[in-house]
């Protein structure tokens, strides 16, 4: 069984290796689908926090908990708490939103997922990667309909994933 390190606030992260997920923004199209992340734990097999920040994307992470014995799910953070699972991590995975960008001002590794948004948004560099579904995008008028995000591929996000904690390791 994993071993676990309680902050000072009481929240419990892992001892060892841990990979944040982050699951929710504020548009549906920005998500990457919750089997996708299920399966990206899976495959990786390291100790995944899903962090969250509304009773919707709550009941989406204690789905993916029930999924992947690799997944937990983290309780309410303030933003100190989100800074330091955040900055004790590995590796986060996430969405285009603003906790995933705390891993880049952390220099936190990260794989930050983009459908209908330009990945002008992250500055890349060898521990910072975005990944790009095949949409256009038209940066006065981002479509928020679009759903491309879903057509990212899970073995795409896993041999980032994989290169980035090689390089953290």
């Amino acid at each position: 069984k994993e071993s676990f390190l309680y902050t000072k606030s009481k929240v419990v992260i892992p001892k060892s290796c841990y990979i944040v997920f982050v699951i929710g923004s504020t548009w549906d199209s920005r998500n990457y689908p919750k089997e996708k992340f299920v399966q990206i734990a899976n495959v990786l097999q390291k100790q995944c926090i899903v962090i969250w920040g509304t009773i919707e994307e709550r009941e989406k992470a204690e789905w993916m908990q029930g999924e992947s014995e690799y997944i937990k799910v983290m309780s309410k953070l303030n933003l100190d708490e989100l800074k330091y699972v955040i900055g004790h991590a590995k590796l986060l995975i996430g969405n285009d939103t603003g906790p995933s960008y705390m891993s880049w001002a952390l220099n936190i590794p990260c794989v930050i997922i983009f459908g209908p948004t330009p990945t002008e948004r992250l500055f890349q560099n060898h521990i910072n990667v975005a990944i790009k579904s095949a949409s256009k995008i038209n940066h006065w008028n981002l479509n928020k309909k679009d759903l491309s995000i879903r057509d990212i591929r899970v073995d795409d996000v896993v041999k980032i994933s994989k290169k980035l904690l090689i390089i953290n390791s």
